[in-house]
């Protein structure tokens, strides 16, 4: 029941176009006289559709779109396509209809007529409707039509607030139906004459409206109404979908002989609906063969044209295009010429270039390999004296003689204990460039572990510090999870110690957020913030390359530069990387995820037994146990052999390998602790020869080298352990603890 809009009147937009015609030259006179005898043309559609004589309206209409096609007059080409789709829409054929409608409005949309363009929409909107699944771009449609009506302003009915008002209705949306449908009564005109008119809509709908709210005597009153003015105006097409509809109404209401009327009045316009049937599918026929035929006759005319204009063409051409190709093969010959002798240089070149980025990878290389071996040679080279001082005073710190000097010890230990770090940084850079670094995967409490990394800067770094560290763990995260909690640890404390360094007065917060995956694993979030320094954005990735520091930072100590790409390079080994906000003065927020799998029962209760048995390796008391030396460092033996005594143990040295085994060979001994690198034989082949004669007594490497790189060569070579120094005590005594125990050597 949608309202198509169709206008009667648009000569009046020929007529105020065309308004001074009466100074016109002859040129624009017979341009007033073509658009009349067009507007004459829709006129005479018009009246036939009217009549019901389809075929004829629809040939008609054809032939309006071959005039206003030679004219060039969009205005009228959407007359001829609209008329078209009204046509077929009252011949219930609703594909054409829809697709003519959409041609309409493009050739509205281009005569850039407003009044033009709503029509269109609306008259689209209304093809689109009869279809479940283009109801809403229908409705959108219709209030493009409605918005630019509301613009015009000109006294026209406003067919597109009807239609909104149904296709609510439809949705039996009543709320939003009830304004649209006011706004459409309130534009009608009933001195105005209309080819189809309004007020019957008006009041169909209007009593669907009450109907709904269940007002029945006021959807009477409306139905009513619209059923008089039906009758009428004999509208037999809007009767066959209201009529029905209205008897149905009265009967449910208790009105059966006026339902009984209205019922015989829809049967009587359904016989002659019938009865028409056959010629309008006849006339329909009819009408698609002559605008076929139409098309055709066009169709020709137009290719015996192109075949003239071609032949004219290809007499003109053919002269020159003979002596284009003779032009074409001299260029195309001296072409092939100078891209022969281009291409031979850019191969001379190419292999050139080729010469020399092979030098530069295999010094890119040679530089990478030197540097990885640099950092591991500075690193032992450091780590062998720094052994003599973090030992002396480990000792120092333990005599009452010294009792005096405690903060002066205490601040040698805190710089032996900072070089340390930056040897173990150093050492990192270089682990992690390295394919065959390997995460460690153990379950571990990662709440308690960020709990104790806080504990352990409040108690140290923050001391006294205005600063505060506050940890928020959401309850999201699990207690357990499998990872490697070293590298957790380490990734922590280099961005913790970061915000510490810049952030002389303020607050830090850690926080850990969690969301389980469809995998099952864990997706925790850190984010550490400070309320410090900020970084500014040009250094936001600066800051993550090697040895980078920020200048102009104002901090009593600025590090190494080392920590953030460690934390970077690890992230990237756990497939994360880090994120960075920051501005100057406003502090800064470092952001990670890692995925974590959750640590089942069975692996944290064995994780907690084998620290069980580790605490119970804790050794304070080594007597009458005979434990050799091997070190060619006279104050590494020094320092190892006072540790020693302390825990009353007896004590032998030997300062190379050949007195090593010529030790050996005459003495039992317990424990033998031994130097990898001696000058003469070196621990390994050392180690070996004992292993000859002596298969049982516990060795262990001391090594300044990193304990992951000699692990798999101390194996080869029949050694029990190894202990890096500058070493731990804790860790020195539980290293040993282990294998005497492994060996029933505890003194009892």
């Amino acid at each position: 029941m949608k309202r198509k809009s169709i206008i009667i009147l648009i000569a009046l937009f020929v007529l105020c176009y065309f308004n001074k015609a009466s100074g016109a030259s002859g040129f624009k006179a017979v341009l007033i006289y073509q658009q009349k005898n067009l507007q004459k043309q829709v006129d005479s559609i018009l009246e036939v559709t009217d009549n019901k004589e389809y075929d004829l309206a629809i040939e008609m209409a054809s032939s309006l779109i071959n005039e206003a096609e030679k004219r060039n007059e969009p205005g009228f080409l959407f007359h001829g396509y609209n008329l078209l789709s009204i046509t077929y829409d009252q011949l219930q054929d609703s594909v054409p209809a829809l697709d003519y409608a959409k041609k309409a409005l493009h050739f509205a949309k281009i005569s850039k007529n407003d009044t033009l363009i709503a029509w269109g929409y609306n008259n689209l909107a209304a093809s689109l409707s009869e279809y479940p699944e283009t109801r809403n771009q229908a409705l959108d449609f219709y209030k493009e039509s409605l918005k630019i009506q509301r613009r015009l302003n000109d006294g026209e009915f406003l067919d597109a607030a009807l239609n909104i008002a149904e296709l609510y209705r439809d949705e039996k949306n009543y709320t939003m139906m009830y304004p649209y449908l006011k706004e459409a009564e309130k534009s009608y005109d009933g001195a105005y004459f209309y080819y189809d008119d309004p007020k019957v809509y008006i009041n169909i709908l209007w009593g669907d409206y009450y109907r709904g709210l269940d007002f029945p005597d006021r959807a009477f009153m409306y139905y009513n109404t619209a059923y008089d003015l039906a009758e009428e105006k004999k509208m037999d097409y809007l009767a066959l979908d209201f009529y029905n509809h209205f008897a149905d109404f009265l009967t449910e209401y208790g009105k059966p002989k006026q339902a009984l009327k209205v019922y015989k009045r829809y049967l009587y316009y359904y016989k002659n609906k019938e009865q028409v049937t056959s010629q309008e599918t006849f006339q329909l026929a009819q009408a698609h063969m002559e605008a076929e035929e139409l098309r055709r006759a066009r169709n020709d005319a137009e290719l015996k044209q192109q075949i003239l204009d071609q032949d004219l063409q290809r007499k003109k051409t053919q002269s020159v295009l003979l002596g284009s190709i003779i032009g074409l093969m001299v260029l195309f010959l001296a072409y092939l010429f100078y891209s022969e002798r281009l291409r031979l240089g850019l191969i001379k070149n190419l292999k050139i270039n080729n010469k020399h980025l092979k030098k530069a990878k295999d010094l890119a290389v040679k530089s990478e390999r030197s540097k990885t071996k640099f950092f591991s040679t500075l690193s032992h080279e450091m780590r062998t004296p720094l052994y003599g001082v973090t030992g002396i005073i480990s000792i120092l710190e333990k005599k009452d003689a010294f009792a005096d000097y405690k903060e002066e010890i205490g601040s040698l230990k805190f710089s032996a204990d900072h070089l340390l770090d930056i040897i173990n940084d150093l050492l990192d850079i270089s682990k992690l460039e390295d394919d065959n670094f390997k995460l460690i995967k153990k379950p571990f409490n990662i709440k308690l572990l960020v709990e104790e990394l806080v504990s352990s800067f409040q108690q140290n770094s923050l001391k006294n510090s205005n600063c505060q560290i506050i940890c928020d763990v959401d309850s999201s995260v699990p207690n357990y999870v499998v990872g490697d909690s070293r590298r957790i640890s380490q990734i922590l404390l280099n961005i913790l110690g970061n915000a510490v360094k810049f952030t002389p007065k303020g607050i830090i917060a850690i926080r850990l957020r969690s969301k389980i995956l469809s995998s099952g694993l864990y997706k925790i979030r850190f984010e550490i913030e400070d309320n410090g320094i900020g970084i500014p954005k040009e250094n936001h990735e600066s800051i993550f390359d090697e040895f980078s520091q920020l200048d102009g930072i104002q901090s009593e100590n600025k590090g190494t530069g080392l920590g953030l790409p460690i934390v970077r390079k690890l992230l990237n080994k756990m497939g994360s990387d880090i994120t960075l906000k920051s501005e100057p003065e406003q502090g800064s927020v470092f952001t990670f995820a890692i995925e974590f799998a959750e640590a089942t029962p069975e692996q944290v209760i064995g994780k907690n037994t084998s620290r069980s048995s580790e605490e119970e390796l804790e050794l304070t008391n080594l007597k009458d146990l005979r434990i050799l030396i091997v070190d060619d460092n006279k104050i590494n033996r020094m320092v190892t052999r006072r540790v020693l005594e302390n825990q009353h143990a007896t004590i032998f040295e030997a300062q190379n390998g050949e007195e090593a085994l010529e030790r050996t060979r005459k003495h039992h001994f317990d424990m033998i602790l031994m130097d990898i690198n001696m000058p003469g034989i070196n621990g390994y082949e050392t180690s070996k020869a004992i292993r000859v004669f002596d298969k049982s007594t516990p060795i262990i490497a001391l090594t300044a080298a990193e304990a992951s790189y000699v692990k798999q060569k101390v194996k080869e070579s029949g050694m029990n352990d190894v202990i890096t120094k500058p070493y731990n005590l804790k860790k020195f005594s539980d290293v040993i603890a282990k294998e005497i125990k492994g060996g029933n050597l505890i003194p009892g």
